[in-house]
């Protein structure tokens, strides 16, 4: 479970990220690849970035007219090459270059030089931006490396979880029907009661990891249990595996209630324990009882009643008190407190408690 629950994480915050699609991970060539071969949309991307260039230093040109003639030129090859590869920063670098040489430099629309320092100045800042394309070329294909790596491990750590999701299913359910077929053959009333506690803690914990991992297929919050489903399944089962059916009658009623799944699993561990000892020892022989099961909150608190009609708890009573330490210890770890009142006409249990942000994790 532990294991289980390490790959959940790590597989639930990669995804997060594969989601998100980081700016990092745009390429206009694969984004753009039904338009037109891809030299083609290189050499576009690489204009359009020479045009914003040019307007932008036209921009400046209206208040500082030759102010850094090339200035521009680098951040516009460096956005050109990470995004359209180095082929679009070359045309960046060639299309920005001539404008900034011909209508920038002195003589305006030449390509003489009226200083004569300004063709070494424009020899230097052209070699200099070429190291921009290839250092950013470099640094591009690492992050595409980095992001291809990323989506290879998503795809091998889903297959890992599928098959241990897979597996852990097939143990559950071989560990519960093997329980179910002991306890309809034993020979006695105490080991059908007996095996039928234990086919409901296991169905507990079954039914924790599917609505875990359910609730990882279908949304990102894979922390949060939807107690209302949860439930249902957790106390349809308790009274196949309790053979309550034809003698108790279980009512439950569920707000749409979604806790993160530390306090979610102690909750229906807590409900597994109440309901049972509710069958073993509130009515006897009787039949026409009824346990009555209520859950709900309000966004900050959250409260657990089961109650039932039986014929109250005695203090006399020894086996009415097996389980209580189970019981609190699972309180604990939801981080509530348990309440009991009994009377002759029944016994009701409260678990109340305070909602956990989904990253808390429940102490041991």
């Amino acid at each position: 479970m532990l294991l289980l629950r390490r790959i959940r994480i790590e597989v639930c915050a990669i995804g997060e990220n594969v989601k998100s699609r980081r700016l990092s991970d745009f390429d206009v060539a694969d984004r753009f690849a039904a338009f037109g071969p891809a030299l083609l949309l290189q050499a576009l991307f690489g204009v359009v970035c020479s045009t914003g260039a040019i307007i932008t230093r036209a921009l400046v040109d209206s208040f500082a007219a030759a102010a850094g003639p090339y200035s521009l030129i680098y951040p516009t090859i460096l956005i050109a090459t990470l995004f359209g590869r180095w082929q679009a920063g070359v045309v960046t670098w060639a299309t920005s270059f001539l404008f900034a040489w011909y209508f920038v430099l002195p003589a305006h629309g030449s390509f003489a030089y009226e200083v004569s320092g300004d063709g070494a100045r424009t020899i230097v800042n052209g070699a200099a931006a070429l190291v921009i394309v290839i250092f950013a070329e470099m640094f591009r294909r690492a992050v595409r490396r980095a992001a291809e790596e990323r989506d290879e491990e998503i795809k091998a750590r889903g297959l890992l979880l599928r098959e241990i999701d897979h597996r852990m299913r097939n143990n559950f359910s071989i560990v519960e029907s093997f329980l179910g077929m002991q306890a309809r053959n034993a020979s006695n009333e105490e080991s059908r009661r007996a095996l039928g506690i234990a086919l409901g803690r296991m169905h507990s914990f079954a039914s924790t990891h599917k609505t875990l991992y359910d609730n990882y297929r279908t949304n990102s919050e894979a922390s949060l249990v939807e107690m209302r489903a949860y439930l249902g399944d957790l106390t349809d089962h308790l009274c196949e595996a309790l053979f309550l059916k034809d003698e108790v009658t279980v009512k439950l009623s569920v707000n749409g209630a979604r806790l993160p799944r530390e306090q979610a699993a102690a909750i229906g561990l807590v409900l597994n324990e109440l309901v049972t000892n509710a069958a073993k020892h509130a009515f006897g022989d009787a039949r026409g009882g009824e346990i009555e099961v209520t859950f709900d909150e309000d966004g900050e608190a959250w409260r657990l009643v089961v109650a039932d009609n039986g014929r109250g708890y005695d203090a006399a009573d020894e086996h009415r008190g097996s389980g209580t330490e189970l019981i609190e210890a699972f309180a604990r770890q939801a981080g509530g407190a348990i309440t009991m009142e009994s009377s002759p006409a029944g016994t009701r249990y409260t678990l109340a408690g305070a909602r956990r942000a989904a990253k808390e994790v429940a102490p041991a």
